[in-house]
């Protein structure tokens, strides 16, 4: 896929992935969601202090728009918008997704929705 084909705010995420890879330690809480085979994996990283994520990593194997909402999700994380991110419809509205892609942000809100109930948490 052609970077000119997506919507600016999409191709501005995709081009700067900052909040890429994997967060280890005390406080760490991870999420998964998605096969590859399907097109789609998504795993979250969060580092909480009490409440708070102060601290929000991913790995994804997806389209760029995958990427690109997991890149906003991260951002709305680590400034504290946790619970009022709304829904993979909203995501795709607010950066301007095609329907035919709420598949693949269906997977990416699995995958978050798991990091934020804090099942796998690293002691």
């Amino acid at each position: 896929m052609s970077l000119d084909l997506l919507d600016p705010s999409v191709r501005r995420l995709f081009s700067s992935l900052r909040h890429t890879g994997v967060l280890e330690g005390a406080g760490v809480v991870h999420g998964e969601a998605g096969r590859e085979q399907r097109g789609t994996r998504v795993r979250f990283a969060l580092r909480r202090s009490g409440a708070t994520i102060v601290e929000a990593r991913y790995q994804a194997y997806g389209c760029p728009h995958t990427l690109a909402v997991c890149e906003w999700l991260a951002e709305r994380l680590e400034a504290g918008e946790g619970p009022q991110m709304g829904t993979p419809t909203d995501w795709a509205r607010k950066l301007n997704i095609p329907a035919a892609k709420l598949g693949r942000l269906l997977v990416v809100e699995d995958a978050l929705r798991a990091a934020l109930r804090g099942e796998n948490v690293v002691k």
